[in-house]
């Protein structure tokens, strides 16, 4: 019998395209990882950053974007300041109780035997794979410049909770995003991994 606990049921059979394989025997596979690895899995905590942030605005409306509702959110007084103690609280929760810790790591740990997989993109703003991974993180032009000397490095194209500045979460840090990965060397690196890696999204 098969268990269905919010673990094992995600456990399913698959054949690994044998150009994944290659890619990562010859050191080419690209993670393109986004927030389900990590904090925002639904076996770490029963909310999501989204509904907490939702939830206090007592916003009714579940079409919103998660860049509307940051936005939302950064409008009121004080907003962006409290959105990123929010944001830091939500990590200092989850590093304080080593079970919760261990299910939002789960992914970066298995990933740090992997030693084959040197490039990561992604989207989440905390360190994990910093801590768990060993991985050089991208964060900014000036970061860019060390890319060739990294063992593994991470590109955080949203920024990261360790450089608060750099966080992008409302609909105008978007904008700015995109025009920065349009004409900025980080956004040239992003397009030459996407055309030229196998990039396997997560």
């Amino acid at each position: 019998m098969n268990c269905e606990c919010d673990i094992c049921k995600n456990q399913r059979k698959f054949i690994m395209p044998k150009e994944v394989i290659e890619a990562a025997k010859n050191g080419e596979l690209v993670l393109f990882c986004g927030a389900g690895i990590s904090t925002e899995n639904k076996t770490v905590l029963p909310f999501s950053f989204y509904e907490e942030v939702q939830d206090e605005l007592n916003v009714k409306d579940n079409n919103l974007s998660f860049s509307e509702l940051m936005q939302l959110y950064c409008d009121k007084p004080d907003g962006r300041v409290k959105l990123i103690k929010k944001i830091k609280n939500r990590f200092n929760y989850i590093h304080s109780f080593p079970e919760i810790e261990n299910l939002a790591t789960r992914f970066h740990k298995e990933l740090a035997e992997q030693y084959y997989i040197r490039t990561i993109i992604t989207t989440n703003w905390d360190t994990y794979f910093e801590s768990y991974c060993a991985a050089t993180p991208i964060v900014t032009p000036a970061d860019y410049r060390v890319w060739d000397e990294n063992d593994r490095s991470v590109l955080k194209i949203h920024g990261s909770i360790s450089n608060i500045g750099s966080i992008i979460a409302t609909q105008d840090d978007y904008e700015i995003c995109a025009k920065n990965l349009e004409k900025g060397i980080i956004g040239s690196e992003l397009k030459r991994l996407l055309a030229k890696k196998i990039v396997v999204f997560i």
